[in-house]
C-alpha cells in the first residue's frame, strides 16, 4: 500500500514538474511580461488578430490516433454567424469577463448572440437544448462542470454545430479550449509560497472538485508539496457549486474559519482554486489576531486586486489570467473554421487538429504590481504586444458593451 500511494505522489509530482518545465518556454504576461504566449496550437496570438506570427509551413497534422469523426462544421462564407453562449455564475469575474468580451465580439463582428444562463445543470441542458433546436452555428462554453452536457456536446458537433470551450475541460466534440496550462499556474504559486516559507509551513487547501481546471490547479500544488516533510497539510475541504444551500463563496468562508479555528496563527498558507473562494477566506482570515496567513488564488480581475491591495490584507498572491484574450482567440478561430472554410492544420490555422487546446499564460499578482483601479484590464497585460492607442486593435473595440474597466 505504501508503495502504491509514493508512486502515485510521484507520478503527480513528474506530471507537475512537467507542466512546470513546458511552462517555461512561454512568455509572461503582465507588468513586465509583454503579451502572453501561445503555445504549438497557434504559435502566438498577435495582438489584432489572435493569429499565428506567419508560420513558414502549417502546424503538425493530427495524429493518426486522434481522428474528428463527427461531421464537417457549418461554413457560412456570409459571415454572419449565430453564437450561442452557454454561462452561469456571473459573480465570478473570469466568467463575468468572458461573458461581456463575448458581447463585444459578436457586436463588433455582427454575429448575432444567443445567451443561455444556467443555475443548475438541468437548466443548463435546457439552454443547450435550445441553441442546438434554434441551429446555431457554434456555442461558447464558459468554466464548468462539462460532464453533465458531454452528450449535449457530442448531438451538437452530429449537427455540424461548432463547441467551443473557455478555461473549460476538453469533452468528446469540443473543438478547441482556450486557457493557461492550469497545471503550471497552481506550479508556479506552489513554488513561489514554499521559497518564502522555506519549505516549512502548514497549508489548507479548498477547491472544486467538480470542476477539472480548479483541481488541476490545487493537486498540482498538493503534489509538490507533499514531496517536502517541512510542508505539512492542515486539511482540504470541496465547495459544492451545485444544488447547496449555501453558495460557493459562503462554503470557503465557513471551511476557511475552521482552519483557523483549529489551527489558529499557526496556519501558513490557504490555496483557493479561484480567487472568489480566497476573497471569502480571506474576510475568514481577518477573526484570527495576529494571522500572518498567505491566501492565494487563480483568476484576476477587481475584487481579487482590491483585496491584495488592501492594508492589513492576507490575500496575498492571484495569478491573472489574460480571459478576454482565451475569448478573441475563440471567436478568432470560429472565423477560420465556420467563415473562411479553413481545416485544423492549415496554414495559418490556430489550431493543428480538433480537441487542441490553445494555452496562454498569465502572471502572478503580489502588492508591487497588482493593476490599478480606473483602466480597461487589457493594461494588465501590457495590451498583449500591441499599441494601446490602436483605435481598429480588437482589446479597443466597444459599443454596447465596453472593455472591463478595474475597479
Amino acid at each position: 500500500m505504501k508503495k502504491t500511494v509514493w508512486m502515485r505522489r510521484f507520478a503527480a509530482l513528474g506530471l507537475a514538474l512537467s507542466l512546470l518545465l513546458a511552462g517555461c518556454t512561454m512568455q509572461g504576461a503582465g507588468t513586465g511580461g509583454g503579451a502572453p504566449a501561445q503555445d504549438s496550437a497557434g504559435d502566438g496570438a498577435s495582438a489584432e488578430a489572435a493569429k499565428p506570427d506567419t508560420p513558414e509551413k502549417a502546424p503538425e497534422a493530427a495524429p493518426a490516433t486522434v481522428p474528428d469523426s463527427f461531421p464537417a462544421l457549418k461554413v457560412q462564407p456570409s459571415g454572419k454567424l449565430k453564437v450561442g453562449l452557454l454561462y452561469h455564475n456571473l459573480e465570478t469575474e473570469s466568467q463575468f469577463r468572458n461573458y461581456n468580451q463575448t458581447k463585444i465580439e459578436c457586436e463588433h463582428r455582427g454575429w448575432e448572440l444567443a445567451e443561455g444562463y444556467y443555475n443548475n445543470n438541468d437548466e443548463g441542458r435546457t439552454a443547450l437544448t435550445s441553441f442546438i433546436t434554434q441551429g446555431v452555428d457554434a456555442i461558447i462554453i464558459g468554466n464548468c462542470d462539462m460532464m453533465p452536457f458531454s452528450d449535449l456536446v457530442v448531438k451538437a458537433r452530429e449537427q455540424g454545430i461548432g463547441v467551443y470551450n473557455v478555461d473549460n475541460q476538453l469533452v468528446a466534440g469540443v473543438v478547441s479550449n482556450a486557457c493557461q496550462p492550469n497545471g503550471v499556474a497552481g506550479a508556479e504559486l506552489a513554488y513561489k509560497l514554499a521559497q518564502e516559507y522555506t519549505w516549512d509551513a502548514k497549508y489548507a487547501v479548498i477547491t472544486n472538485p467538480a470542476i477539472q481546471v480548479q483541481m488541476e490547479r490545487t493537486e498540482v500544488a498538493k503534489a509538490i508539496w507533499g514531496q517536502y516533510p517541512g510542508m505539512v497539510a492542515a486539511g482540504e475541504e470541496f465547495v459544492n457549486s451545485q444544488g447547496a444551500s449555501e453558495s460557493p463563496q459562503q462554503q470557503a468562508y465557513n471551511y476557511a474559519k475552521r482552519f483557523f479555528e483549529k489551527e489558529g496563527a499557526e496556519l501558513d498558507i490557504i490555496f483557493c482554486s479561484y480567487d472568489k473562494l480566497a476573497a471569502a477566506a480571506d474576510e475568514a482570515s481577518r477573526s484570527v489576531p495576529g494571522s500572518e496567513c498567505s491566501i492565494v488564488g487563480i483568476d484576476g480581475g477587481s475584487e481579487a486586486w482590491s483585496h491584495i491591495r488592501e492594508e492589513g490584507s492576507n490575500f496575498k498572491y492571484s495569478y491573472a489570467q489574460p480571459t478576454e484574450l482565451y475569448n478573441h482567440s475563440t471567436f478568432e478561430l470560429i472565423k477560420q473554421l465556420q467563415v473562411d472554410g479553413m481545416q485544423p492544420g492549415d496554414p495559418g490555422c490556430m489550431i493543428s487538429y480538433f480537441g487542441q487546446a490553445m494555452y496562454f499564460t498569465g502572471f502572478i499578482v503580489d502588492k508591487s504590481n497588482v493593476p490599478e483601479p480606473g483602466q480597461p484590464v487589457h493594461a494588465a497585460f501590457n495590451f498583449y504586444g500591441g499599441d494601446p492607442d490602436d483605435p481598429e486593435a480588437w482589446y479597443n473595440w466597444a459599443g454596447e458593451a465596453e472593455p472591463y474597466i478595474i475597479q
